[in-house]
């Protein structure tokens, strides 16, 4: 199956560093007490620029927590079996 995005929009998806308003926007954030590491932020700015609606990017990364605490849970309660 043909991926739908061009090579220059994918090279920019794999690009990590922030352009000069992304960084102050990233700055922001931190200052609202909003911590993320720039790599993933990269990305999500990225989806938004492709045109991904920030709904569905809230639910992939609700998601995402949800998976990883049940992860967590299941890891601790394999330890704890030992």
């Amino acid at each position: 199956m043909p991926s739908k995005i061009k090579h220059s929009e994918s090279s920019s998806v794999l690009d990590n560093k922030l352009r000069p308003h992304q960084d102050e926007l990233l700055h922001l954030a931190e200052l609202a007490g909003v911590y993320i590491d720039p790599k993933v932020f990269r990305i999500l700015v990225e989806l938004l620029n492709m045109g991904v609606d920030p709904t569905t990017i809230t639910k992939l990364l609700t998601t995402i927590q949800k998976n990883s605490d049940k992860h967590k849970q299941h890891s601790a309660q394999r330890r704890s079996e030992k």
